[in-house]
């Protein structure tokens, strides 16, 4: 039971945890607002059930656009166990140091925890302060800290093979620096974006597209 009074049963818990990944998404891009249509659009419950659920963690809409920010902290508040400001950066060495230049995931309150690098025979080293490890350590790490935003900042070559890693160590939320589009699981959201033109323009977070890629087979 909350604070509220109620009790958050094990699925408002789980449709409570895919409203809140929503939002920081639609944060991350930019966006300050959403509707009620949005998140049913998005993420396929119905519109009585998504409005239902709100009023009852406590965010009330009275009109068709709700604040991102204070959705987020009612849902931050209610789910304490959920991590989804801390990240895991699957990196090459050089992609990963443009990712921490450019500052952007930190000022959009992503924090990265913990850094692997997918290449073969990788050793371990050190990007601004996060020791990058190799990706034999990432499923003991993930299942430790909860982890399940993963961002990717590889090669085109190896991004696929980051992707499958970061899939198989818990990832639910993916954002793709790589350049090359990655198949993921359904259940995994994916948010595309990449490096301006310009090596002295900052990095911008908000992705060209959105989606989820179907799984193969």
């Amino acid at each position: 039971m909350n604070e509220k009074g109620y009790i958050l049963t094990e699925e408002l818990v789980k449709r409570a945890s895919r409203y809140l990944a929503f939002l920081k998404f639609q944060k991350v891009k930019g966006r300050s607002s959403f509707s009620i249509s949005e998140i049913v659009s998005a993420l396929g419950f119905s519109k009585a059930t998504v409005a239902d659920d709100l009023h009852l963690l406590g965010i009330y809409h009275t009109s068709a656009s709700i604040l991102i920010n204070s959705c987020i902290d009612t849902l931050e508040g209610i789910l304490v166990p959920n991590r989804l400001r801390e990240a895991f950066l699957i990196c090459t060495s050089e992609m990963a140091t443009r990712v921490f230049k450019a500052k952007e995931l930190f000022e959009q309150g992503i924090r990265i925890v913990a850094a692997f690098d997918p290449s073969a025979n990788a050793k371990s080293y050190e990007i601004e302060g996060i020791k990058v490890l190799g990706m034999d350590k990432i499923n003991s790490l993930s299942d430790r800290l909860h982890i399940q935003l993963m961002v990717i900042a590889t090669d085109k070559e190896v991004a696929q093979r980051a992707a499958n890693l970061a899939v198989e160590a818990g990832a639910k939320q993916i954002i793709n620096f790589s350049g090359s589009a990655i198949v993921l699981p359904n259940d995994v959201h994916c948010s595309v974006t990449s490096f301006p033109s310009s090596s002295s323009a900052l990095l911008s977070l908000t992705p060209k597209t959105e989606y989820r890629y179907a799984a193969k087979g």
